[in-house]
């Protein structure tokens, strides 16, 4: 959606337009309203529950002037009869207030209307520390959110928001673990070819909420966003146990893309052991097929439903000794120290563009640069842009 954009203060009414014009509908991450909360305090109750509810379950926008005919958006109306800065003031000390624990990130805007007015936009993140409790006035109560819309969570929902609050790193960590454990036993989601395994995960928060599922033909049919890496020898479709699979051709690598909206990415292969200067691995290559990859992985875990925020975890396995060649000059290309390189994790906070993706990944690349003795990456631009090599 135009909303979702990584640059939350570009939002202009065009992009609400263009939620009208397409008939988005209110759906886990989204909800119209046609009027301001009012100043009573059921009013302010039903700005925190709406707040609280996107927060502890996938995050979302709430927006404030448009109208909505069955749930699907209708018309962009705006708000006329109050100074916009002042109701989003109004509106953040509300929210400050009367939740608890407070909730960080949350960003608010006026869109001034061509027609008059203005539309409010509101961007809840997804928390890492669920669940964020109503407290105002004295109440008491925790809300969820799902596609029918707000409801109060039961006893086993509420009870896998608190332990997800501390735990969501932790999981991701452990799920590359075990997955790396059957893919060195050749017991993944598909055989692979030796020499040297570049690995990625994108893992959803929502992955370990237990309340999130795809549906696997829904994948099938954006298969088209989930080739193998550098898949020049062809690749085939396929469902299995896990969820949907591309698998390259010749072993040489796959796309895993699970029920609960996880990727997993591997090229094998990646060691070619016929080269002058030893083991050998053509570094720039392969960041570039992995940022092609990663380009497409990104939009289609966007277009069949996954929501951010996403962790991203990069691993390089069974390349000791092997040479990473980066450039022309041989003392650059060095050799890789370890057979097990689990990089550093990285968070994606939403979906954006290319750009907002490869800043927020670099510093796993760094991680890998500062294995053959670079301070930092080298095939990224001054602003954080993968670019590959700029010598002439």
């Amino acid at each position: 959606m135009p909303i979702e954009k990584s640059d939350f203060d570009s939002v202009t009414e065009e992009d609400l337009q263009e939620l009208v014009e397409a008939q988005v509908p209110e759906g886990l991450r989204l909800e119209f309203k046609v009027k301001q909360y009012g100043t009573s305090d059921a009013e302010k109750r039903e700005l925190l529950k709406d707040v609280s509810a996107f927060a502890n379950t996938h995050g979302g926008h709430l927006i404030i002037g448009v109208k909505e005919t069955g749930g699907i958006a209708a018309e962009i109306v705006g708000v006329t009869d109050t100074d916009p800065d002042a109701e989003i003031q109004r509106i953040e000390q509300i929210i400050r207030s009367g939740l608890d624990p407070p909730i960080s990130g949350i960003r608010t805007k006026a869109i001034r209307l061509d027609s008059g007015g203005s539309a409010i936009l509101v961007r809840i993140p997804r928390s890492f520390y669920p669940p964020h409790r109503v407290s105002f006035k004295g109440l008491n109560r925790f809300y969820a959110r799902n596609s029918a819309g707000v409801h109060e969570p039961g006893i086993e929902e509420l009870r896998m928001l608190f332990s997800q609050s501390a735990s969501v790193l932790k999981n991701a960590r452990t799920f590359r673990d075990e997955r790396l454990k059957l893919i060195a036993q050749g017991q993944s989601s598909r055989p692979l070819s030796t020499n040297g395994r570049f690995i990625i995960h994108i893992v959803p928060v929502a992955a370990f909420s237990g309340m999130f599922h795809l549906d696997v033909e829904v994948i099938s049919e954006k298969k088209s966003y989930f080739e193998p890496i550098g898949s020049t020898m062809g690749w085939s479709p396929g469902f299995n146990f896990e969820g949907f699979i591309n698998h390259g051709n010749n072993n040489h690598g796959y796309t895993q893309v699970f029920r609960n909206g996880t990727l997993e990415a591997v090229v094998a292969g990646i060691v070619d052991p016929n080269v002058n200067e030893g083991p050998w691995i053509a570094g720039e290559t392969l960041e570039r097929d992995v940022f092609e990859a990663l380009s497409h992985y990104l939009e289609g875990l966007r277009n069949v439903g996954v929501p951010p925020p996403l962790i991203f975890l990069v691993t390089l396995e069974s390349v000791k000794g092997a040479v990473y060649g980066v450039s022309r000059n041989p003392s650059d290309n060095r050799q890789l120290p370890k057979d097990l390189l689990p990089l550093p994790e990285c968070l994606l906070e939403d979906y954006g563009s290319d750009a907002d993706h490869h800043r927020a990944v670099r510093p796993a690349f760094d991680a890998l640069w500062n294995a053959i003795g670079f301070v930092r990456a080298q095939f990224f631009s001054d602003d954080g842009l993968w670019v590959g090599s700029r010598q002439q």
